[in-house]
């Protein structure tokens, strides 16, 4: 008869991989999430810009002497931050803003879009 010992040395090995893969599943769910942040982030930004945008044109168009200021008010009120508006000749308005977003604890990151907005047929 043949009688299997165990080897000692192997006690306690799959508790080690089990920690290893729930680790590896918790780092992995933290970068997921911080992309998530970051995507949202974006999209507002975007949605902030279109919207800020077409406000200014809209304000540009009617002979308002600062139609940027609407873009501002329009761009603050979307959760982001006016960083450059240019109205250009016959009410063409491009704008840009950012969204302070956090994709992970202490990396702070900005999100940027960019939009133009005007009349039709003008660039």
């Amino acid at each position: 008869m043949i009688r299997r010992t165990r080897d000692r040395r192997d006690r306690g090995s799959a508790t080690v991989l089990v920690l290893a893969v729930v680790a590896t599943g918790l780092v992995a769910m933290v970068l997921l999430g911080g992309l998530v942040h970051a995507s949202l982030a974006r999209g507002t930004a975007q949605a902030a810009a279109d919207l800020a945008a077409i406000a200014a044109a809209r304000e540009a168009t009617r002979g308002a002497p600062d139609p940027c200021r609407i873009a501002a008010e329009v761009a603050e009120r979307n959760g982001a931050d006016l960083a450059s508006c240019i109205v250009g000749d016959g009410a063409l308005v491009d704008v840009r803003v950012d969204v302070p977003a956090e994709p992970l604890p202490g990396w702070s990151r900005a999100a940027t879009a960019e939009a133009r907005a005007g009349p039709v047929g003008m660039g």
